[in-house]
């Protein structure tokens, strides 16, 4: 792991390319009550169920950082996308979109309309995606 000296994000390979510029969390929810909702309440959730985690607000999406940036929310007008890497593809319906990243990682998409929606189907996989870099 590396740690940028400049913005003190962390990262898995020494160096790694990034934006060191941040922005308030608040800008990515102008005009946005449900998905600010919805994120408030899976980070509450996250934190509850799966481990501590930290916000790192960055100009293209808002980061949960655990252990290691295990996932981007993307705020929508009525919902809220999540995007998070395991080291297969999910199988289900919810899934909006899965994009292999390398031979050993998948990105996978899902929305989330409603705080039901932050169910223990969700809170397995987030846990997964967390604890991931720990069984490698």
């Amino acid at each position: 792991m590396w740690t940028c000296t400049t913005c003190n994000r962390i990262f898995e390979k020494t160096a790694q390319a990034h934006s060191c510029q941040k922005i308030p969390l608040e800008e990515h929810f102008k005009n946005k009550e449900k998905a600010k909702e919805l994120f408030n309440f899976l980070f509450k959730t996250i934190n509850e169920k799966v481990g501590k985690c930290q916000i790192v607000s960055i100009p293209c999406c808002v980061h949960l950082f655990g252990r290691y940036d295990f996932l981007a929310a993307l705020p929508k007008k009525d919902k809220l996308e999540i995007r998070f890497g395991l080291n297969r593809k999910l199988d289900s319906p919810r899934l909006k979109q899965s994009v292999p990243v390398s031979c050993s990682s998948v990105k996978n998409c899902v929305d989330l309309s409603s705080k039901e929606e932050v169910n223990n189907e969700l809170i397995e996989w987030l846990s997964e995606a967390y604890f991931l870099k720990e069984k490698n």
